[in-house]
């Protein structure tokens, strides 16, 4: 039977300002979970990820020339999420882009029977706060920049990142009804990014 699965995420060091709550079927991938991730929380998700569960290292599998060491990378694509042993308040933990790193607190907090002719609403974010990450940005300079606008009440920080896209970042500028109708077509441009480079 095909669970439901519910997870918190939350951007490390924001905890309480940025931060989801996603169900996402288990007959997803590992992978599926971590482009849901990066959809929502606004990513352009073009640098490489991995998700950590006790010791094993899911990963995006890309540019394998990268990595060094004799860790066990698992490919995240072809893990289906009925395969983690999850269990309650079990933690793991997402890393985005190696340059300017930024984690992901994905704690899993329970999972049902998904209901008969549901399978399509997966997944779906059901709670959340903070409107996202801002790529090439560290973690350090997203803090300084979200307790400025807490400082001063207003957005005055202008990003051009990534594809040319300017924009003016206010964490507190989230909308859940607008990230849930645009989620499905996020994640499927997101997968397609990572799936399908060329070896």
């Amino acid at each position: 039977m095909t669970k439901v699965l519910t997870f918190k995420v939350e951007v490390e060091e924001l905890e309480s300002k940025i931060w989801r709550v996603i169900e996402i079927i288990d007959s997803k991938t590992v992978a599926d979970l971590a482009y849901t991730i990066l959809a929502t929380f606004d990513s352009l998700a073009y640098h490489l990820y991995n998700i950590k569960h006790g010791k094993d290292r899911y990963d995006c599998m890309i540019a394998m020339e990268d990595y060094y060491g004799k860790e066990k990378l698992i490919d995240a694509d072809i893990i289906k999420l009925s395969k983690v042993n999850f269990f309650k308040d079990n933690k793991m933990v997402m890393e985005y882009d190696y340059g300017s790193t930024i984690t992901f607190i994905i704690t899993y907090i329970s999972s049902r029977d998904l209901e008969k002719g549901n399978g399509r609403h997966y997944p779906y974010i059901i709670d959340g706060q903070g409107r996202g990450i801002v790529d090439d940005l560290s973690i350090y300079e997203l803090v300084n920049i979200v307790n400025d606008i807490d400082k001063k009440g207003r957005a005055v920080h202008n990003f051009t990142s990534g594809y040319e896209r300017t924009i003016k970042y206010d964490y507190r500028d989230y909308d859940i009804k607008i990230d849930n109708d645009l989620l499905k077509s996020e994640i499927e441009h997101i997968k397609a990014g990572y799936e399908g480079y060329e070896e």
